[in-house]
């Protein structure tokens, strides 16, 4: 996608818009577009210096650019062909117009809205945030609005899908402010009417939300996430609360009343809200759970309404899934009747609980369950079902919370009756090592230790017999592995199936 719009804006413009402390080299020049990756060569564009976490878990510091030997000359630099600099200091003998402001970031934010015309201000909003259950509940808003005759999209980690159609594919969960705005300018051209959003604690924290116009934030859950990146989980916390704490008095908020941060934001979200929940106390209640191999169907009560939800997707939390995306689509107005009736719809998403039929009466299920929560979740719901044993096999990220690594392996040994532990994106760390901290929390019974994940694959499946579950967790829907700063193809789905082909 180019950023180019009809009307060309000026830099004055800009200063107009963010007023900053200081601007040094002006010339009116016109902008034609708002970036801040250093490997973007968009000429003509506003380049906003920013520290950023951008690549595989590690910081990009944006003043280091400043150190190349060419920088001040502008040759074979992120800077060649920029209009102008926004930034939190003046660099002395840059030549180009410089912005100067205290919070780069929200003025970044606020330059890309304005840029592309604040198109979240002609469509409505919906944010979803929590540790697990953002993918597949984002989904859900969009197969529901679609179903119900809507032009809606869903963005996040599997990438932009427009109704059932996948449109483009994304970088990261939640897109830098820049690809945030261009993004929903597209979906403005092409008649889109609302957009269903994950938006992760990363994006919170970093501000690459501020100023997007939310009408819906739905709350999923808080588990023990991204403490390599957020250092404490009261730091974790205090990003998702910003979501709910921003939103206006004729917002909606939709939050979990059976997690604890989610009876918090009942009484911290200035506006309406509908929590959702298994409890009787909730408004939006599920009852009468009836989880099976290969559907769910539960009662749902809200107001004075009894609602008969079914679907294919399995698993009790998947109930909280589909209670939220009810929540969001029933704060955009859609007749609670008519949610129930285009349930059946509802399917689940890539790699999520994504089954694989093996020979011998056997299963493999691909799951991105990743946390110590999401693992025990996703193993309640496989054991629940399974008629034989559940042999797991997962490994813990590299450059990531190493906390969260025996608590995994703990939880991965208690649920299951077999384990092979081996390696999930294992970036910059010595694949060894990471297993070395999950062994922590696992006993030596019934643990198979195989760091090659394929291998370690096709060894869960030569112990497998009939009537057993394979889950393999972590990477879900990725089609690669991550090792040092590189991509290389890799799919737990095909590698599954693979072995069903022999």
């Amino acid at each position: 996608m180019k950023q180019r719009l009809n009307d060309v804006k000026k830099l004055s413009e800009f200063i107009s818009l963010l007023s900053p402390a200081d601007v040094l080299h002006f010339q009116d020049v016109p902008i034609d577009g708002i970036v801040c990756r250093p490997e973007d060569s968009r000429k003509d564009a506003l380049y906003c210096v920013i520290d950023e976490f951008l690549q595989y878990g590690h910081w990009v510091e944006g003043f280091d650019l400043f150190e190349s030997p060419d920088a001040k000359t502008l040759h074979e630099t992120p800077f060649r062909h920029k209009a102008a600099l926004l930034l939190e200091r003046p660099v002395p003998d840059i030549v180009l117009p410089q912005m100067v402001m205290p919070d780069p970031r929200k003025g970044m934010a606020r330059a890309a809205k304005y840029f592309f015309d604040s198109p979240d201000e002609q469509m409505k909003i919906v944010g979803v945030t929590g540790t697990n259950g953002k993918t597949t509940t984002s989904h859900l808003i969009n197969q529901w609005l679609t179903a119900c005759g809507g032009r809606s999209a869903a963005l996040g980690t599997l990438g932009l899908y427009t109704g059932a159609e996948k449109y483009a594919e994304t970088i990261y969960t939640t897109p830098l402010s820049p690809t945030l705005f261009e993004t929903l300018g597209e979906l403005r051209k092409i008649r889109v009417t609302t957009l269903a959003a994950e938006i992760s604690s990363h994006a919170l924290k970093l501000d690459r939300v501020f100023g997007l116009n939310v009408d819906v934030a739905v709350f999923t859950n808080l588990t023990r996430d991204h403490l390599d990146f957020h250092g404490t989980m009261e730091d974790y916390r205090a990003s998702k609360i910003k979501l709910f704490t921003n939103l206006k008095s004729d917002d909606i908020a939709v939050v979990n009343r059976d997690d604890a941060m989610g009876r918090e934001l009942i009484s911290l979200s200035p506006c309406h809200v509908i929590d959702y929940g298994c409890s009787s106390e909730a408004t939006l209640n599920a009852e009468q759970v009836r989880c099976l191999s290969n559907e769910t169907a539960f009662r749902v009560c809200y107001q004075d309404k009894k609602l008969e939800i079914k679907t294919s997707l399995v698993g009790d939390f998947n109930v909280y899934n589909v209670l939220a995306a009810m929540g969001a689509c029933l704060a955009l107005g859609i007749d609670p009747e008519e949610l129930a009736s285009a349930s059946s719809s509802l399917s689940g998403v890539a790699g999520r609980i994504e089954a694989v039929p093996l020979p011998g009466d056997r299963v493999g299920i691909v799951d991105y369950a990743h946390t110590p929560d999401s693992l025990k979740k996703i193993l309640h719901a496989v054991r629940a079902t399974a008629s034989g044993r559940v042999i797991t096999v997962f490994g813990c990220g590299g450059d990531r919370d190493r906390g969260k690594r025996p608590l995994m392996g703990e939880v991965a040994a208690h649920l299951s009756d077999l384990c092979v532990v081996t390696s999930d994106n294992p970036r910059r760390e010595n694949p060894a090592a990471i297993i070395e901290e999950i062994l922590e929390g696992m006993p030596e019974q019934g643990v198979i230790v195989e760091p090659e994940r394929r291998e370690a694959i096709r060894k869960a499946y030569e112990m497998s017999r009939a009537g057993d579950v394979i889950l393999v967790a972590g990477k879900g829907h990725e089609p690669y592995q991550i090792i040092g700063d590189e991509n290389f193809p890799f799919d737990d789905r095909e590698e599954l199936r693979r072995l069903r082909e022999g």
